[in-house]
Parts: C-alpha cells; structure tokens; sequence
C-alpha cells in the first residue's frame, strides 16, 4: 500500500513517515497541497494523510481538487485548527468535501494505523 503524507511541517511529515513505514506501508511525501496534487496527476496513492493548513494550497483546497483528478482515493485530514477558525468547523469542511477520517493533533500514529487497517478492510 502507498501513502501520500501531506503536510507544511517536517516533523510532522517525518514522524507519520517512520510509522507508517515500521508498519509496512510505502510512504512519499509532499510538503503542500500543490506538491500533492503533482504527484497524484505523475503517480497513483492507495491513501492520502493531509495537513488542512498549509501554504500555497490548503487542505481543503486540495481535498476538493483531489476529488475531481482522483475520486475514488480515501484520504484522511490531519487538523491542529487554526487561529481564527474553530478545530470543529475545519473537521466539518474537512468532511464536507469527501475526508474519509478527520484525526485532531496531536494525535497517536498507532491509532491513525489502525484506522488505516481498518479501512483497506472494508
């Protein structure tokens, strides 16, 4: 299975890699949204973990964008809120826009797996 792990913060990015990796998945990263959708239109992803606050192109951006170039990929959003919006608000549009999960960071990488698990059963 290949992961898309989208997100602005490199910590970020290098701690979901190394999970993910330690439970056998492949994983690529993209440091924003508009770096995502090049590597959905060049590649094909069985899973896309996105940020929602990112430069250039945000999440939601994305997420609606995605859902025109490749519908049928699942893809959960990872939210810390932001200054001015409500973290329920962004999880809500997250959801509006076809998010398959919404996980609130901090989160436990384990719990992500095993939702990711789950998911590829269903």
């Amino acid at each position: 299975m290949k992961i898309l792990v989208v997100d602005d913060a490199e910590n970020v990015r290098y701690s979901l890699r190394t999970s993910l990796e330690d439970a056998g998945y492949a994983v690529e990263e993209a440091i924003d949204g508009e770096e995502a959708l090049a590597k959905l239109q060049s590649d094909s992803f069985d899973l896309v973990v996105a940020d929602v606050w990112m430069p250039r192109l945000n999440g939601i951006d994305l997420l609606q964008q995605m859902r025109k170039v490749s519908p049928s990929t699942p893809v959960f959003v990872i939210t810390g809120g932001a200054a001015r919006i409500p973290i329920e608000i962004t999880a809500a549009m997250a959801r509006t826009w076809g998010a398959d999960q919404v996980f609130y960071k901090p989160f436990d990488n384990e719990e992500l797996i095993a939702v990711i698990r789950e998911h590829r059963t269903e």
